[in-house]
């Protein structure tokens, strides 16, 4: 049918045709024209400019990956995922996961939604191209101050793999958990056997629960679960007519998951999965989406080609699909908490313990108490920081000062740090103790810098009382106190290095007076020793002398002995080159004598050689005198 009615546009030019309303309106036609073909959606200006501005990743990364450890298939969430979602600045994130079928056009409908052509990668081979979660991270689209997370996932079914059904309900159920909006990609015309393609989406109830007990049985779970968007690529029927109206899409869907009468086997797993389909995704859709082209060679390579050679009907009704998506408002969620990208991260950690874990089962509000402790934790750390950023302006600046001062101003910071941290976190912080925990960290951080303060003063203190006493210590190194009378111009000298360190270090911080009275203290001993110094002048010129006596025989000593060394090592020397030289010339004879020795045996070779071919010759010449004598008879 999708040929022939190629083949009629192409013959017929502008083609005017019924269709389905992929939006879910009950319109039957429109008119496309060839001149004013309807194009994929591209970047608007405005987005490029966003996109620039706040350029996220270049292309998709790897979100989670499968590794075998005891011989069990674990989720991991990759190194590089977990570095670029910590790196982004906290804001709401609108997350939308594509599930379904591997072979289905999954990646191609995630590159539209990132609002591009290409990036997820797309195969043309049975197996399944995308392993684990990838994801593409930006600006949003059409909401400013968000970000848009694509998630694509690996597809379900994969028969290469021997565990995919507990595989696939994994990756179900992380994806459920993960998003706000759930796009689970289908192929083909829909009809009732392809409610069965959504069975996993029933057994949700058996591995996620809302309450951390697990006591509710997976009730309440539609409240938490994404909005579910059902495509079906290919697509080339139009909806069924009911009461002598054509249904629309989103009506299909509903005349698709209605109960069936009967009580045998099939129809009561029938009734069952539909229940939980509408149960748990109360707000679901149902859009059909043409083929993009009859031409296999563009079907395969939709990442590469231009939007004009794709149908225009495809085009309508995948820019619908995205739109609505994109303008639909809604953002990740956590027990109605707004998740930031700051977030993802805790609730995605939590989930993928929970999957792994095959004596636990994922939860709502396990996410949640997860999220807030992972925020409220972040925001600890960040308040922390930003009084270590104020203090850094504000406080270290002037020290040293006054303690009292000191200590009012680091007072103001850390309360500015409590205040912002407290109105930040107060939705999940009702009992303050987060606020408590960030007020006693910051308490030990009052008391270190109240003691750098302390430190800060005594390094100055010393400094000034050390430039203050500079002309007396150099007078005391060069001996000017030392003669009659000197401790009296030590005194005075002395005096007046108090009173210039006084009116230096005023208002220097605690260690004021604390350094003057160890100054004192240790310089006491200094005024003693000069006083001395004119007493003990001559006894120890005489020991500067014997001591200069006995190291010049020490040195004369040393260097006699250090002479008797190098003759020592010089006859050394000379006796191991003689043996040297003489082992040469043995070894050189030795030589000689084995050439000597070859050089014979290889000419006696020669001439034992040079005989036998002289017998030989002998004997071919007797035996050709031989055969020509018998050769006569």
């Amino acid at each position: 049918e999708a040929r022939q009615i190629a083949e009629k546009e192409k013959k017929s030019g502008p083609l005017r045709d019924k269709t389905m309303d992929t939006s879910g309106s009950s319109g039957d036609e429109v008119q496309v024209s060839s001149a004013k073909r309807p194009r994929l959606p591209q970047p608007s200006k405005g987005d490029n400019d966003l996109m620039a501005q706040g350029k996220i990743m270049d292309g998709p990364i790897q979100l989670t990956s499968t590794r075998l450890v005891n011989n069990r298939k674990l989720i991991v969430l990759t190194p590089e995922a977990e570095r670029i979602l910590s790196s982004l600045p906290p804001r709401s994130v609108d997350v939308v996961a594509v599930v379904g079928p591997m072979r289905k056009g999954k990646s191609q409908m995630s590159n539209l939604l990132c609002k591009r052509k290409s990036g997820f990668p797309l195969g043309d081979t049975l197996d399944s191209t995308t392993k684990g979660f990838w994801f593409w991270i930006g600006p949003h689209p059409s909401q400013a101050g968000r970000y848009h997370m694509v998630i694509d996932t690996e597809g379900l079914g994969d028969c290469a793999d021997e565990e995919q059904n507990e595989k696939d309900i994994k990756h179900l159920v992380l994806a459920n958990l993960m998003s706000n909006h759930l796009v689970f990609n289908l192929q083909g015309n829909p009809d009732q056997g392809f409610v069965s393609q959504l069975r996993l989406m029933g057994d949700l109830a058996e591995h996620v629960r809302v309450q951390t007990d697990g006591r509710d049985g997976g009730n309440d779970l539609g409240k938490h679960l994404p909005e579910l968007w059902v495509t079906v690529q290919d697509a080339t029927l139009k909806p069924p007519e009911r009461n002598g109206r054509r249904l629309t899409p989103d009506e299909y869907l509903e005349d698709m998951l209605t109960r069936k009468d009967g009580f045998t086997k099939a129809i009561r797993a029938h009734n069952d999965m539909t229940d939980a389909v509408k149960n748990f995704f109360p707000k679901r859709h149902l859009r059909l989406i043409p083929p993009p082209s009859i031409d296999s060679d563009v079907l395969s390579k939709l990442d590469k080609v231009n939007d004009c050679v794709l149908e225009p009907k495809y085009r309508n009704a995948v820019g619908n699909v995205i739109q609505e998506v994109w303008n639909s408002g809604l953002v990740k969620k956590v027990n109605g908490d707004v998740i930031k990208t700051t977030g993802l991260l805790h609730i995605l950690g939590y989930y993928i313990k929970a999957i792994n874990d095959p004596n636990a089962m994922p939860s709502v509000l396990g996410a949640h108490e997860a999220m807030v402790e992972g925020e409220c934790r972040r925001a600890l750390e960040a308040h922390m920081q930003q009084f270590k950023e104020t203090v850094d302006k504000t406080v270290k600046p002037l020290m040293p000062t006054d303690e009292g001062i000191c200590n009012r101003n680091i007072s103001a910071a850390l309360e500015s740090a409590v205040s912002n941290m407290s109105a930040e976190v107060k939705q999940w912080d009702k009992q303050g103790a987060w606020k408590r925990r960030l007020q006693e960290n910051l308490k030990t951080d009052r008391r270190a810098l109240l003691q750098l303060n302390r430190s800060k003063s005594r390094e100055l203190c010393d400094e000034i009382i050390q430039q203050a006493d500079r002309s007396v210590r150099q007078n005391v190194g060069r001996g000017v106190y030392n003669r009659i009378g000197g401790f009296s111009a030590y005194k005075r000298d002395m005096e007046a290095v108090y009173n210039t360190y006084r009116e230096r270090a005023a208002g220097k911080g605690p260690a004021v007076e604390l350094v003057l009275q160890s100054f004192c203290t240790s310089k006491s001993t200094r005024g003693d020793t000069i006083k001395d110094t004119e007493q003990k002048l001559i006894a120890e010129d005489r020991r500067v002398k014997e001591e200069q006596r006995k190291k010049e025989e020490a040195k004369a000593a040393a260097a006699r002995a250090a002479e008797n060394e190098r003759i020592a090592r010089a006859e050394a020397a000379r006796e191991a080159e003689a043996k040297r030289r003489a082992e040469a010339e043995r070894a050189a004879e030795a030589a000689k004598r084995r050439a000597a020795e070859e050089e014979a045996k290889r000419r006696a070779a020669e001439a034992e050689a040079a005989r036998q071919a002289q017998r030989a010759a002998e004997e071919r010449a007797r035996r050709k005198r031989k055969r020509k004598f018998l050769g006569i008879f």
